[in-house]
């Protein structure tokens, strides 16, 4: 693919070729992120109709970028692209070496890669078997994971980004639904999120756990410190807004006595 094919490949995806939107954030960010092999794996992708074109960035991270897609049905989905030269290697490598789901490690970066994303796919697969709401994964290929897209017009919030809009009752009904995920995924799953948080719900018809790309199971050595985290974490945000928590160190010792 030459450089100009590459150039026209990102236009024709992003829907930037009729639009000429040289400046927009989706341009920039397109341009950051669809390397080579990132923007051959989204044209294999488009041919099988999953995804027609990008409309625009939901999220950005060091790791991967979030873009709302529609397929060749005119569907909306999330189209999560994970950065194949990332700054977070050597964070990903531990990761993935500490789960006993992962057999050998790729030494080429962007092959790690690769089964990182599939290994979200995969939790996402795992939480929804558990009746864990999340994005129902679609189909992943490289580095690339097509979901469900949480919204209707533009994306569903994240509670960080309603929190002053929520009732005090409001703020009671999430602690116990997050506490619900964890204690489920935890009791019934043998698993953990990892990085549960005010980030990672999305406040909509129902509320919707994302980020899966750390979860990992519970014989997984780094388990327990991925639940302390879960756990502290969310005890502590709602203990700040007000709400009536649990006890953390007794939260902890109930679930690792279950």
């Amino acid at each position: 693919m030459s450089e100009g094919e590459f150039e026209r490949a990102i236009e024709e995806l992003t829907g930037l070729r009729e639009r000429r939107e040289k400046g927009s954030e989706l341009y920039k960010i397109a341009n950051e992120v669809f390397d080579k092999s990132t923007t051959e794996t989204l044209s294999y992708l488009h041919r099988r109709g999953w995804i027609e074109h990008l409309q625009g960035v939901i999220s950005t991270g060091k790791e991967a970028n979030v873009f709302a897609g529609v397929t060749s049905e005119g569907k909306k989905v999330a189209v999560k692209v994970y950065r194949t030269y990332t700054t977070e290697f050597r964070r990903i490598w531990e990761y993935l070496a500490a789960d006993p789901r992962v057999g050998y490690l790729p030494k080429d970066m962007r092959k790690l890669v690769f089964v990182w994303t599939r290994r979200e796919f995969k939790n996402l697969q795992r939480a929804i078997k558990y009746a864990v709401r999340v994005p129902e994964p679609k189909i992943f290929r490289n580095n690339i994971l097509v979901m469900e897209f949480i919204g209707e017009e533009g994306p569903a919030p994240r509670l960080k980004d309603v929190e002053r809009e929520l009732e005090p009752q409001d703020l009671e009904e999430l602690y116990s639904f997050t506490m619900g995920v964890i204690e489920r995924l935890w009791r019934r799953g043998d698993m953990v999120h990892g990085d549960m948080s005010e980030y990672n719900i999305l406040i909509w018809d129902f509320p919707v756990v994302i980020d899966w790309s750390q979860a990992t199971v519970k014989r997984n050595k780094m388990s327990v410190a991925l639940l302390k985290r879960d756990l502290w974490n969310i005890i502590s945000y709602f203990t700040r807004k007000g709400v009536h928590t649990e006890d953390f160190n007794e939260k902890l010792k109930e679930l690792l006595e279950a």
